[in-house]
């Protein structure tokens, strides 16, 4: 009797080992306690509504668990994973029938999606946008820890956050060593903020950016995001990006900031706070594409090879990297916007045969065989209505003013 009792026994042990191994329950991952939330076992269908937490999750290989997204998640690597709608206010019933166990949200869901989700046991994360270099580490290890496990998952999102520095800094390597000047640079970007210029200053996951594109951020040691327009007098970066085009307006508006070196040379460029601000793939592509602004004369050289390698080898498929030059106006034309430059009617010579080419390429001079380099009535004719589409004083005379307007990336081609 005792000997039927031990096995009996033994066999019931058997069968619990094997239904913990088989349920999970004895995992060294799961379950996974975060902040004030605990999840049982492994997610294996998640929707992600924030455009930001998508790059991170898209980088380290999760992306293959989205079965829903939101229409601001529009990396187009992405774009296959089936809309659930609007980010604030997504379609519920899209996100049952999905079969998520997970929603991760942003700061902007509404109070009740979360509550009916809640409802219908789908856990709702909203993951905190990264402002520092150390929250970017810890949003890459916690998801790896909510997705992978608390110590697989933990190790995975470890490595992808180091693989991201590594790869932007093989980017940076490859252009100081390409770069053919010992020249250090200066940039800065500037963004709108309830209706106010702000510069991205130090210790920002913005600033950790533009100091992977070999240059020294305008605002460095400046902790306050008010942009001091003497302190970028006395930087006067050599490169300047730009949010949108409410911040550019107000660039050209500032009677300091549109005589900085960057603004009268058109050595600036549009990188929207989006691209800037998602943290995975997004942020590689993000990096080259300032340094192909920055740097024209690399294009097609081994920093677009070596971002080219770091796609193709990341966990994902992404998006193609930009391979593409943005060669600055002024270096198109072969013009260089000094402090001085102005030109008038009766004027003839090579700046004014320039001004000619970037009017007739605007659509303002319409016959080529007016690009003679004499400034006469037709150029004066086409600098007034360019001003008037530029929202400058038409006077028909290109001023310093007008000529940094025309030689921007931004300048309004003809109606």
């Amino acid at each position: 009797m005792k000997n039927k009792l031990i096995s009996i026994t033994l066999a019931a042990a058997v069968m619990l080992s094997t239904a913990l191994i088989f349920s999970g329950c004895g995992d060294k991952d799961y379950p996974v306690t975060v902040a004030n939330f605990t999840i049982d076992k492994k997610p294996e269908n998640i929707v992600i509504l924030d455009p930001s937490t998508a790059d991170i999750v898209s980088f380290m290989g999760y992306d293959v668990k989205m079965v829903g997204r939101s229409d601001e998640v529009d990396q187009e690597w992405m774009s296959v994973v089936p809309s659930v709608g609007a980010e604030e206010n997504p379609d519920i019933e899209k996100i049952k029938q999905s079969g998520a166990s997970i929603v991760f949200a942003g700061s902007n869901l509404d109070d009740n999606i979360k509550k009916q989700l809640d409802n219908n046991n789908i856990q709702v994360i909203t993951m905190s946008k990264a402002q520092t270099q150390k929250q970017l580490e810890t949003n890459y290890v916690t998801l790896g820890k909510i997705l992978g496990g608390k110590v697989t998952g933990s190790n995975h999102g470890a490595d992808s956050y180091n693989e991201l520095l590594n790869d932007m800094d093989e980017i940076k390597s490859t252009v100081t060593s390409l770069k053919s000047s010992d020249v250090l640079y200066t940039v800065c970007y500037l963004y709108t903020e309830n209706n106010s210029l702000k510069m991205m200053t130090s210790g920002t996951y913005g600033d950790m950016i533009l100091g992977y594109t070999g240059a020294v951020n305008a605002a460095v040691n400046i902790e306050d995001n008010s942009v001091d327009v003497s302190t970028l007098k006395i930087a006067n970066p050599n490169f300047i990006f730009y949010s949108d085009d409410a911040t550019l307006q107000s660039i050209k508006r500032d009677l300091t900031l549109k005589k900085l070196t960057a603004v009268k040379k058109g050595k600036m460029s549009m990188i929207s706070l989006d691209e800037l601000n998602r943290q995975g793939q997004t942020a590689l592509d993000t990096l080259q594409k300032m340094i192909d602004f920055m740097y024209p004369e690399l294009a097609n050289t081994a920093v677009n090879a070596t971002a080219a390698s770091n796609a193709s080898n990341s966990s994902t498929a992404p998006a193609e990297t930009t391979t593409a030059s943005n060669e600055s106006v002024t270096d198109k034309y072969k013009i260089d916007l000094d402090d001085d430059l102005s030109l008038k009617v009766e004027d003839e010579n090579d700046n004014v045969k320039a001004m000619q080419k970037r009017l007739y390429d605007l659509g303002y001079i319409t016959d080529k065989e007016n690009i003679t380099g004499f400034y006469g009535e037709i150029s004066q004719a086409a600098v007034e209505e360019f001003q008037k589409n530029n929202g400058i004083k038409e006077t028909g005379t290109a001023n310093n003013e007008t000529l940094a307007a025309m030689f921007s990336n931004d300048a309004e081609k003809a109606n």
